[in-house]
């Protein structure tokens, strides 16, 4: 991988016990909207301890490229990024309190622009709540374009018989995980096919496809569950009974020749 030229006073996360890793978690939770407080990694009691595992390889090998602008004693702002296969994908990015209106949100977008020209992705994603047009307005200036739109809806199990056919496909490598980290991705086989379950803390996602809530019924029945939410597809204007909805924007990345 090109070593990443920074722009002026933005860094590389790059060690495991970086002092920062708990203010940047705590900052990563609040670009996340109130009413998904709880249901993402970030709010994992142990995130930190994940993104401290995922900055330890060389750089060349990493899927996780945490940018910070910082001090010696405090992270202004962040940008969490992933790659993945061809597109870099903004996971979460924060300013801090009493450092927003200065710039550092576009100037770590513009930073994550020529990261994935230096790693060869073809284009920029993240996803923004419908119900921050701030945040969109600001993306919408930077190039991003609305690609599609999601909504998180409540699953319900009170009564729910579980799923009889459900089976438990790599528990042991996902209890260790969610052990250690606080979240995990469970794969489930059912008679309706194979599915993956994110679960953070106690509580469960279901993918769009995912079948009845038979199949979260039979988890709760091994991972302690206080709530259960499907995501799924929507329209930008539709109606909905979710609680939170969101748009997928991208930006195409002009790749040096």
């Amino acid at each position: 991988m090109t070593v990443l030229m920074p722009r002026t006073g933005i860094g590389t996360v790059d060690e495991p016990t970086d002092p920062h890793l708990d203010g940047i978690v705590e900052l990563l939770r609040q670009c996340i909207p109130a009413e998904c407080a709880g249901l993402t990694p970030y709010h994992a009691a142990t995130f930190a301890a994940f993104l401290g595992a995922a900055v330890a390889p060389p750089s060349a090998l990493r899927t996780v490229v945490l940018r910070c602008v910082r001090d010696s004693s405090r992270v202004r702002a962040v940008a969490d990024w992933r790659v993945l296969g061809g597109r870099l994908f903004l996971n979460g990015i924060a300013v801090a309190a009493g450092q927003r209106g200065r710039g550092w949100g576009g100037l770590l977008l513009d930073d994550g622009y020529d990261l994935a020209r230096q790693l060869g992705c073809a284009d920029l994603a993240l996803d923004v709540s419908l119900g921050n047009p701030l945040a969109r307005r600001l993306y919408q200036r930077r190039g991003f374009t609305d690609e599609s739109y999601a909504q998180w809806t409540e699953v319900r199990l009170d009564g729910v018989a579980p799923d009889p056919t459900v089976r438990l496909l790599d528990w042991p490598s996902f209890a260790a995980h969610h052990s250690a980290y606080g979240f995990g991705d469970l794969r489930i086989g059912s008679a309706n096919g194979t599915t993956s379950v994110r679960v953070v803390g106690a509580s469960l996602r279901l993918p769009a496809d995912a079948p009845g809530p038979g199949l979260a019924a039979a988890l709760a029945e091994v991972v302690p569950t206080t709530r259960c939410y499907r995501i799924g597809p929507t329209v930008e204007g539709g109606t909905t009974d979710g609680f939170a909805r969101f748009a997928r924007m991208s930006r195409p990345v002009e790749l040096r020749g």
